[in-house]
């Protein structure tokens, strides 16, 4: 085949134009518009396209990660199995991007639940998908209505975390050196932490020395943050 291609021109041009001509309709590797995602068929929202990020100010806007939409049915099982009562417990998703996770979690009659996003660009379009879920025959919410909701733009370093009880979602929003500070400053709240984590980042949590592991289950792992455990390494770390 080579050998023809290089005796005919014009028939390898024509060879090189075929596949570079159906790009457009494939897409490149991992950046596909999921223009017929069911999640956002069935909310009326978009999660799902790429989106160019402006960069910030942040002296963390390096260790950021591309964004990705979680599954809705990864959300729910974490949501479900973190063993905290919803009404006394606000969710937080590290990272929200387009809001598919805060979308969920609303349903779930939360006592309040936060996004935290660095880009402009995604939490606008966040905010936005929050304004256009409405309830609906179809919006399966507790109660009847959305948990309060509230798309916070930061860096996640600098989240102050609230009191009480606490659900933080990840999936991979951050390298490790981000995701060690937000792991001490959660591990810093008084009240009860669990940790929902999607992706890759596991060995972060568990090299933590205050994390521990709860359970899995649709490639989600849930942790909880041992407060005796999150008091002695930050005393050593105090020391160091």
């Amino acid at each position: 085949m080579l050998t023809e291609l290089i005796r005919h021109p014009i028939l390898s041009a024509r060879f090189i134009a075929k596949p570079v001509t159906q790009i457009p309709s494939k897409g490149w590797p991992k950046l596909r518009r999921h223009a017929d995602d069911e999640f956002d068929r069935k909310y009326g929202v978009e999660t799902t396209r790429m989106v160019q990020i402006t960069p910030t100010g942040s002296p963390n806007f390096s260790h950021g990660t591309r964004y990705q939409a979680t599954g809705e049915a990864v959300i729910r099982w974490c949501i479900e199995n973190c063993g905290l009562p919803y009404s006394e417990t606000t969710f937080v998703d590290i990272g929200c991007g387009k809001g598919r996770v805060v979308m969920v979690a609303a349903m779930y009659g939360f006592k309040r639940v936060l996004g935290v996003e660095y880009s402009p660009e995604l939490a606008a379009v966040c905010r936005k998908n929050l304004e256009k879920l409405t309830m609906s025959a179809g919006l399966p919410a507790l109660h009847g209505v959305l948990a309060p909701c509230e798309v916070i733009e930061g860096d996640a370093v600098e989240f102050q975390v609230p009191e009480g009880n606490l659900l933080a979602f990840f999936n991979n929003p951050f390298d490790e050196v981000v995701h060690k500070q937000v792991l001490r400053n959660l591990a810093a709240s008084p009240g009860k932490v669990r940790i929902a984590h999607f992706g890759p980042g596991h060995e972060v949590v568990k090299a933590s020395g205050f994390a521990r592991t709860l359970g899995s289950g649709q490639g989600a792992t849930l942790y909880e943050i041992v407060k005796e455990a999150s008091i002695k390494h930050a005393s050593v770390g105090a020391r160091d």
